[in-house]
């Protein structure tokens, strides 16, 4: 594992239903449960027409180091970088050592 590679601050986020002011329904947003350092490495990226617009979408690996937050990464969890929302797809503990984990993501245009 090499410790420069992670250099990326990454958001590491959770679902949580909160009450809209407006209308008072529960509405799905999300929170900051902690910031680590990450590896982002885009894999491929792919474009589609979306009604009259093309929408980007790319897959990445990221890679972190374990510790108690990233210890409970699931696919329900979501990351943020710089404006950049990566929806999580697959989680897998490396080694099974709790030194790295690697997270498959997939990002583009339509993030919400």
């Amino acid at each position: 594992m090499q410790i420069g590679a992670k250099r990326h601050r990454l958001n590491i986020q959770a679902p949580v239903m909160a009450q809209d002011g407006t209308t008072g329904e529960l509405v799905p947003t999300w929170t900051t449960i902690g910031a680590v350092w990450a590896s982002i490495e885009p894999m491929r990226g792919r474009e589609r027409l979306l009604g009259d617009q093309i929408a980007g979408e790319m897959d990445t690996r990221i890679k972190v180091r374990w510790n108690d937050i990233t210890s409970q990464i699931t696919t329900a969890h979501r990351g943020e970088h710089q404006g950049s929302i990566f929806n999580f797809v697959s989680v897998a503990h490396l080694y099974l050592e709790q030194r790295e984990v690697e997270i498959m993501a997939k990002s583009g245009v339509n993030d919400g």
